[in-house]
């Protein structure tokens, strides 16, 4: 039965000889009323498997409303694929131009490139590296 229906909960102090007595029967009639789904779904399996048709799938309930147990010492872990690499490693580079900084302070001696690739597309490749020249 895909749903059972609980009888609600009644005091002790309320509960009558008759109220136990009629509690029990309910109990007994949804034992009864499960064991009849049960068997009439067999007879509905039986009555495909003879007029050769598909019996009915055997579908799990679905997991997604269980909540996992979670360890204390859980971390996330990225999916296979996702981990990142240098994509432009191996990219060809057509052009470089140095880019000066709009503001470099006085006494500043020039340590470095921090480099940037921009990729544009053209009739032919055309892959620019930007140097921006960085000042200490």
């Amino acid at each position: 039965m895909k749903g059972t229906l609980k009888p609600p909960s009644i005091p002790e102090q309320e509960k009558s000889p008759l109220v136990i007595q009629r509690l029990e029967f309910l109990e007994h009639q949804g034992i009864v009323i499960q064991k009849q789904t049960e068997q009439i779904q067999q007879l509905k399996d039986e009555i495909a498997r003879l007029k050769n048709q598909p019996p009915r799938p055997n579908i799990k309930p679905s997991s997604l409303e269980k909540k996992k147990p979670r360890e204390a010492g859980f971390s996330r872990k990225k999916r296979p694929g996702s981990k990142k690499r240098a994509k432009t490693a191996h990219l060809e580079i057509h052009k470089t131009k140095p880019i000066e900084p709009e503001k470099i302070p006085a006494g500043s001696d020039f340590r470095y490139y921090k480099d940037f690739v921009v990729q544009d597309i053209s009739i032919c490749p055309c892959n620019t590296r930007f140097r921006l020249k960085v000042y200490e």
